[in-house]
């Protein structure tokens, strides 16, 4: 059981996924609310959310009455109790400019206290954020000197809120805010949490007011010890954001964060978990927390510094932490954005090697990363991934109809030999066990890794051969399905191959089609069908029909794949098809006749300006030329 607003984090889980808090969703004890005034936020949000309102004039005067009740109740007591922080939340979120302002005014005396609690953060956050969007699109004084006045305290209690959880996570989301670029998501759970989540707002042209406020909100930043928030649980996930945002924004104090992080590196580990056999390693590497932040550190580095990293901290120890349980995720990132293909071919070269004894760990992440490095870096000729996972499996060539059921099982081919022999013992009663088709979440993701490069040659035979009770079973299961998915709308597999499955698999498609996996399969088949094959798939839909429309998830297939207009007949059906095909040519078509004037104008103005700065006497003959030029360009593609 995990206490209400603490931290738990399994130092081999993704370090992406740091920190995780989890909220019991009940109410907090702390707030000593009468059940009256309880029961009146619980249907004045009942109201917000509904939002029913026949004239403007009715939401204001709710909104006046609410603030009113707010202001005698006392903020604080309001933002603590989990129902009524929601009402401020509801009302954040559609609220004037002076009914944000009035809100501001009774958050500012306690906002460190409100940034530090479980609730009142949430409302906190996406008061800041409503707060900077008002600034970016109203440019009000008031909201100004507000949001200076905000961040003043803010700045001053750094230390304090860097220590908490919810205090971490509000000084992130303000400098993703105020920067107006997102590169965190909000990982804490909370029931029924989806109020404001789309509040966010992007630019890439800040304010003034925001940039001078940026600017002494990150240099108070810096002057916290950046080496003693590398391996804090909240400074961790903080100095993260801080590093990207910094690097979007071209900030001065960049270059003392990367000397700090690279400076950690130093400090080596011999005896970690087993790992000693191969020498010292990084320790900042093997942490939980830190690790999270060299994965942003490589993101933001350039080529000669990460080739440098690599030689220096990587080279000798890449196999060790490959199959570290923390720093495979490096590992990964780094094959990511491999500075050049010296440094992938070397990478590459010896983690192939070592395919089975990561499978075996479940670490596929890094396999997934290794075949995207190799593809992208065009290594094929090196060594063929393909050949080295069914080499990892110990399958045999003759019995390449089994590599499939291998792979998303994540079992070697003899294993696999031996469940399936079992399989074929009767019970106990007499009758014949059934085939069970095992999937795992490790095996999903690698298969999906593959068919989105388009790697399925050696896979195409135990795919399209599959049972019915198989395909049935891989495209409801949630793990499986997504496999089933990819392969399905990856673009790099040919249609044929994406045909020859869908034959195999027309006749269940009613058993998957109510279902919440099912129904998506239903769908990416659909779309990637050939007339001749949707019309076999509506005839299988149809014959239940009624079925499909009243459940959930079979109704959006029907809508989604137009069969109200299959029932009417092929023909008006056919009709419908390719005039639907022929809205998406002629849009794609739009967009492209506008990318190429786009081009065309974006060349005629640097023509001029360069013909401006060489200060020739023909600048405006040639200005006439580009435009005549442009102008035939653009009969040519009418023609």
């Amino acid at each position: 059981m995990v206490p209400d607003g603490e931290e738990t984090y399994n130092s081999a889980a993704n370090p992406d996924s740091v920190p995780v808090v989890y909220s019991s969703g009940g109410r907090d004890t702390a707030s000593d609310l009468p059940k009256s005034v309880l029961d009146y936020y619980v249907n004045i949000e009942k109201v917000l959310e509904k939002e029913e309102f026949d004239h403007e004039n009715e939401r204001i005067l709710l909104e006046e009455k609410l603030l009113d009740q707010i202001k005698c109740d006392g903020i604080t007591k309001i933002l603590y109790h989990w129902d009524c922080s929601r009402v401020v939340e509801r009302l954040l979120v559609n609220s004037s400019s002076a009914t944000l302002l009035e809100l501001g005014s009774l958050f500012l005396p306690d906002v460190i206290d409100l940034a530090c609690h479980n609730f009142a953060s949430h409302v906190l956050e996406l008061f800041i954020m409503k707060l900077v969007k008002e600034i970016h699109i109203k440019e009000s004084p008031e909201a100004i000197e507000l949001a200076e006045q905000v961040f003043r305290k803010l700045c001053l209690e750094v230390s304090k809120l860097i220590s908490n959880v919810h205090g971490s996570y509000t000084l992130r989301s303000s400098l993703q805010v105020l920067v107006g670029i997102k590169v965190e998501e909000d990982k804490r759970k909370r029931k029924r949490w989806d109020i404001g989540k789309d509040s966010f707002y992007e630019t890439s042209n800040t304010h003034p007011t925001l940039k001078r406020i940026l600017h002494k909100f990150t240099k108070r930043l810096v002057k916290e010890d950046v080496g003693a928030l590398l391996w804090s649980q909240q400074g961790a996930p903080l100095l993260s954001v801080l590093l990207l945002l910094l690097h979007r924004t071209n900030n001065k104090s960049l270059p003392n964060l990367k000397s700090v992080i690279s400076d950690s590196f130093e400090k080596k580990v011999t005896d970690y978990k087993g790992f000693d056999q191969f020498g010292p390693l990084p320790a900042v590497l093997l942490d939980s927390k830190s690790s999270y932040v060299v994965q942003s550190y490589i993101k933001i580095c350039n080529k000669e510094e990460l080739e440098a990293l690599y030689d220096t901290q990587y080279k000798r120890v890449i196999v060790p932490l490959s199959l570290h349980p923390v720093a495979n995720y490096t590992v990964q990132t780094l094959l990511e954005h491999a500075p050049s293909r010296i440094v992938a071919l070397d990478m590459c070269q010896q983690i192939v090697p070592i395919f089975e004894d990561l499978l075996a760990e479940s670490i596929t992440g890094v396999v997934i990363s290794v075949t995207k490095c190799s593809h992208h870096h065009g290594l094929g000729s090196s060594f063929d991934i393909i050949k080295e996972l069914q080499s990892a499996f110990h399958v045999p060539v003759d019995q390449i109809h089994d590599f499939f059921r291998c792979l998303m099982s994540l079992t070697t081919h003899d294993v696999l030999l031996e469940k399936l022999e079992s399989y074929k013992k009767p019970t106990q009663s007499g009758k014949p066990r059934r085939d069970r088709f095992e999937a795992t979440l490790a095996g999903s993701l690698l298969l999906q890794g593959l068919f989105k490069l388009g790697l399925v040659g050696k896979l195409e035979e135990g795919l399209c051969s599959l049972s019915e009770d198989h395909i049935v079973y891989l495209s409801t299961n949630p793990q499986s399905s997504h496999a089933i998915q990819a392969f399905l709308t990856s673009a790099a597999i040919s249609s044929s191959v994406k045909h020859r499955f869908i034959k195999t698999s027309v006749f269940v498609l009613d058993k998957l089609v109510m279902t919440p996996s099912g129904s998506r399969i239903v769908e990416a088949m659909w779309a990637a069908s050939s007339n001749e094959l949707k019309s076999a798939i509506g005839q299988v839909l149809l014959s239940k029909e009624q079925a499909i429309k009243d459940n959930t998830y079979g109704s959006i297939v029907w809508k989604n794949c137009n069969l109200k207009a299959f029932k009417l007949g092929v023909n008006s059906w056919e009709e419908a098809e390719r005039m639907k095909k022929k809205k998406v040519e002629s849009f794609e078509k739009l967009i492209g006749d506008k990318n190429e004037k786009e081009e065309t104008l974006d060349s005629i103005q640097i023509s001029n300006g360069n013909e401006g700065k060489v200060g020739g006497d023909h600048s405006e003959d040639v200005k006439a030329r580009d435009i005549r030029q442009a102008k035939k360009s653009k009969k040519q593609r009418k023609g």
